[in-house]
């Protein structure tokens, strides 16, 4: 008699084991949410019109007050210590939710922005009216802040679909430490308060960040580094204290300009092994209430570069508007980069210094943008991909249908 195997619950294949519960597969961190775009990543080809992507990250400014250890923009805080102006920003305000010309309303206007940077975005004083003025136009907003002035932007930011407050330590002693702070420094302490601060105005005056949408709110950014992984736990316990909805683990990447030098971010089986024991302890604090997410399948088993896909499509699916590249530009210029791992790199940047927001439609698509796309050599010039489930995506789903999509 022939004895068949057990049988074995499959795994969600965008997850490895520690990112997130079976109950939570659904989340802002699960990949498989790019599979919505299909039909409009399916325009994407050569000598037609590109859609406009539907995610745009804009840098209201390259300057920073930390200094974080493994920062992937060193490169532009050195080279373009710069900012956006209040009349660009309003001009991306209102012209990113009408960019494109196809007769399918579906395809026009950017619908989500992120509002990051190189830098600490709420060091542009202006960043404020600018998540207003985006959000009175229909367009969500996502912000990443390191926390520190969150206090003078709690209205807008409590506008926010989610706000991510990169705090990467679970300690002051940690957090001083990567963050280029004096051991003296109570900014850590500031910085948590600053997320109470926000947690409990979005809640009571029932904003889009206070509402309770599962994956609405407050999110404690966690970057893995050698020297924070024993904080992972600690940092879920305090994040569900001050009123976060959930935490997000990920590991630190080499930025693009180091990539091949000693400077390369590597960690050993031990680090990986401590990170899989501290993440199965947090986890036990998910809740309806509180998430706890890892998000390693961007990476190899030892938290390595793992880009599997032979082309870069992902640069016609999302960009970054930044400041200018240099002190002699025009006050209202702007730059315009392709990829958010490879800022500050002129390789892939399709604008440079420009001050009319609607070249942005003009220039997207043609042929400079698609020689950008030829050139590109994910082997040696790309760091961790951001972007790689979209190229697989492309690939698989798109170029060559392995998975027979329209067969639901």
């Amino acid at each position: 008699m022939t004895t068949l195997p057990p049988i074995t619950r499959l795994k969600d294949i965008t997850a490895k084991p520690g990112e997130w519960t079976t109950q939570k597969r659904w989340n802002p961190f699960n990949s498989y949410k790019l599979l919505v775009h299909v039909d409009r990543w399916r325009k994407i080809r050569r000598g037609r019109s590109v859609p406009a992507p539907v995610l745009i990250t804009v840098d209201p400014t390259n300057i920073c007050n930390f200094d974080c250890a493994w920062c992937n923009a060193e490169y532009i805080r050195k080279h373009r210590n710069l900012r956006l102006s209040r009349h660009t920003l309003n001009g991306l305000a209102d012209f990113l939710p009408r960019w494109g010309t196809s007769p399918n309303p579906d395809d026009v206007g950017v619908k989500a922005i992120c509002v990051a940077g190189g830098g600490e975005p709420l060091l542009n004083p202006d960043t404020g009216e600018f998540v207003d003025r985006v959000v009175a136009n229909g367009v969500e907003v996502g912000m990443v802040t390191n926390g520190s002035r969150i206090a003078d932007f709690v209205d807008p930011l409590s506008q926010c679909t989610w706000v991510g407050v990169s705090v990467d330590a679970g300690t002051p002693a940690t957090f001083n430490a990567l963050k280029g702070l004096k051991p003296e420094s109570r900014t850590f302490e500031k910085v948590i308060e600053n997320i109470a601060l926000l947690a409990d105005y979005s809640r009571r005056h029932n904003t889009q960040l206070g509402k309770k949408h599962p994956s609405y709110g407050l999110n404690y950014k966690f970057l893995l580094y050698r020297e924070n992984i024993a904080d992972v736990f600690e940092a879920a316990r305090l994040a569900k204290e001050i009123g976060c909805k959930s935490i997000h683990f990920r590991p630190a990447g080499t930025p693009w300009d180091k990539i091949g030098t000693p400077d390369e971010i590597v960690f050993t089986p031990e680090e990986v092994e401590l990170f899989n024991e501290q993440i199965a302890m947090a986890q036990e604090l998910d809740d309806e209430n509180f998430g706890v997410f890892g998000v390693t399948h961007k990476f190899n088993d030892q938290f390595g570069r793992s880009n599997c896909f032979d082309k870069c499509y992902s640069l016609f699916m999302t960009a970054v508007i930044a400041p200018p590249s240099n002190k002699q530009a025009p006050e209202d210029a702007f730059v315009m980069g392709l990829c958010c791992d490879r800022r500050g790199d002129s390789k892939l940047e399709l604008l440079t210094d420009c001050e009319d927001v609607n070249e942005i439609g003009r220039v997207w698509g043609g042929r400079r943008h698609w020689r950008m796309h030829d050139a590109i050599d994910i082997v040696t010039e790309c760091p961790r991909c951001t972007y790689q489930p979209h190229n697989q995506i492309y690939e698989q789903v798109i170029l060559n249908d392995s998975m027979t999509h329209k067969f639901i």
